[in-house]
């Protein structure tokens, strides 16, 4: 099970600390992933902007889903940083393949950032848009290589589009990472003008297991939008049980809030996940349980929808639809 996301006081810290140093930085007028005339790009994030003086050949992916953006753009980190699932190298199925026979170092998050870990491996760049860095964390990862931090929006998950883009102009690959944002955008919008059962159906996106008694449900926002290019609406239900990530809807509203949906997509990642929803009273009784329009995924299916990433989304666009369809048609 992957790990839970940030309390809110921890998420407010991080936040304050990353603006009070972007209020006093410096900023280019250059465009986005602009290569200077002495070769070097500079990359703006929430501490400020970095100067990468050329290509990288040895990134560090500090975050989480670092890894599968700078593999989809032909970059092969030095090391990664798991998050969870017990992949091999930190690396899920749907990128291993880039990995093209390297074996990363695999970091983690648990007690921090491994800083002296990181330094050991000399990089010429570190990558850290979903590592939930602080000002002083930012300053050590700076005296041993260039680094790019979260832009600003979030200390971790940040909408995917900018954590990939900001990637993208990091390793000198601007214009590649803008093709793929593009193709994945017009993949799942095509895909749902093939399957015209998803019009206007309304979809919520749920963990596959409920945690202290509660189902946390995805509020609509950039975790949902694969979901209306496919055609879907997103129910406003949870409201006022979301904290603009996630939505815990207790037991006792799970079938007035989930009910609102046509369709529900639970994230399960094992048969004893998907066993422990079909035993709970609460799921047997949902609308959706009746008119069997529950999807139930596997744990890849149910990682790449995690991991939202340039590597990730285009199985969520192969695997997903042709199960959505299967309940609606």
């Amino acid at each position: 099970m992957r790990p839970q996301p940030l309390s809110r006081r921890r998420r407010r810290f991080l936040a304050l600390s990353a603006g009070a140093v972007a209020l006093t930085a410096g900023c280019s007028s250059d465009e986005p992933g602009t290569v200077a005339d002495d070769g070097s790009v500079t990359v703006k994030h929430v501490f400020g902007e970095t100067r990468i003086a050329r290509p990288p050949t040895r990134v560090v992916s500090a975050g989480y889903t670092d890894q599968d953006d700078l593999l989809a753009l032909g970059v092969v980190p030095v090391a990664v940083t798991d998050w969870f699932g017990g992949e091999p190298f930190g690396v899920w199925p749907w990128a291993q393949a880039r990995l093209g026979g390297a074996q990363p170092v695999v970091l983690n998050l648990v007690d921090g950032i491994q800083v002296d870990a990181i330094a050991a491996l000399t990089p010429d760049l570190i990558v850290a848009t979903n590592a939930g860095l602080d000002a002083d964390t930012y300053a050590k990862l700076s005296a041993i290589a260039p680094t790019v931090a979260q832009s600003g929006r979030d200390a971790f998950f940040e909408p995917w589009k900018d954590q990939a883009t900001t990637i993208g102009q990091a390793v000198f690959k601007y214009q590649d990472v803008t093709g793929l944002i593009a193709a994945i955008d017009d993949r799942f919008t095509k895909t749902g003008e093939q399957n015209p059962s998803f019009k206007d159906k309304k979809a919520l996106l749920v963990r596959g297991v409920f945690e202290d008694g509660a189902a946390v449900v995805t509020p609509a926002g950039w975790r949902t939008e694969f979901l209306s290019q496919l055609g879907f609406a997103i129910p406003d239900a949870v409201g006022e049980f979301s904290d603009g990530t996630q939505a815990f809807v207790p037991r006792d509203r799970m079938a007035e809030v989930l009910d609102s949906a046509d369709v529900l997509i639970w994230t399960t990642e094992s048969d004893e996940e998907q066993a422990a929803l079909l035993a709970d009273p609460v799921f047997a009784a949902l609308k959706t349980t009746t008119t069997n329009r529950n999807v139930l995924t596997g744990k890849e299916l149910a990682g790449a929808i995690a991991f939202a990433s340039l590597l990730s989304y285009p199985l969520v666009a192969d695997q997903l639809p042709a199960m959505l369809a299967k309940v609606l048609t």
